[in-house]
């Protein structure tokens, strides 16, 4: 995977002030069961965890421990047991994440989707594992 790539996409893709807002009218409609989830929340807010997470999210797979450290604690609070996020919720993110990128990365490529799509999904898993390890063990 060329995290690089990604990172510098990303990048390109934070410099556009509404790449966060059109990325939730996409992710909030492409399930009905994720828009009710976020009744009560405040975007203001949401999109700089978001802007923040994803960040951390690419330092995690570049191998700094900051990154794992937040991914860590996105574990615990987007467990089923917590939040009732399930793994299958995320795939929905994935696709909404991808589908803003592709319409805000000046520089996108389908082998660019290719490592985003790579990248998002290695997060993902960490954190799908990671929150199944928290899961048990508040329940144990």
């Amino acid at each position: 995977m060329r995290i690089e790539h990604v990172v510098a996409s990303y990048g390109r893709c934070c410099v556009c002030p509404e790449f966060f807002d059109r990325f939730y009218t996409i992710f909030l409609g492409s399930h009905p069961s994720i828009k009710p989830m976020f009744a009560h929340t405040r975007f203001t807010k949401q999109k700089a965890l978001l802007r923040e997470g994803v960040a951390m999210m690419l330092l995690h797979l570049e191998g700094k421990s900051i990154g794992t450290q937040c991914l860590n604690r996105l574990a615990e609070t987007h467990s089923p047991h917590r939040m009732n996020i399930t793994p299958q919720l995320y795939e929905y993110w994935i696709n909404s994440l991808i589908a803003t990128i592709k319409e805000y990365d000046t520089d996108y490529t389908p082998d660019l989707e290719i490592e985003w799509r790579k990248a998002l999904h290695a997060g993902v898993h960490y954190i799908v594992m990671q929150g199944a390890r928290a899961d048990s063990s508040a329940q144990g």
